[in-house]
């Protein structure tokens, strides 16, 4: 197993990229802000940018040092070679990304 670890910013970040074909076991965004923010996240297949038919969280608000999981247990995110998770947060370096993944 591998982590990724990404700061999340006020525009379109790529908080992951699928290299060959990777299982997602864990995505935390924590709130590292000192007020509530609110973050977008996308599943982009490669070669697509995020858009509405992609987003699977909007505009999610996170409390002031809360964190929110996606994915923990024994659910799993398949993505191919390239494929990307992507967020955007309303305030710049307030949500910081960790993604867990495994080569499959």
């Amino acid at each position: 197993m591998a982590i990724a670890t990404t700061d999340v910013a006020d525009s379109m970040t790529t908080v992951y990229t699928s290299t060959n074909n990777t299982a997602v076991t864990s995505i935390t965004f924590t709130n590292t802000h000192s007020g509530t923010v609110s973050v977008d996240i996308h599943v982009v297949p490669n070669g697509d940018t995020a858009s509405n038919t992609n987003v699977i969280v909007k505009t999610l608000s996170i409390d002031t040092t809360d964190t929110y999981f996606l994915y923990s247990g024994s659910e799993k995110l398949l993505l191919s070679n390239g494929d990307t998770i992507q967020a955007v947060s309303n305030t710049a370096s307030s949500i910081n990304s960790v993604v867990s993944f495994v080569s499959v």
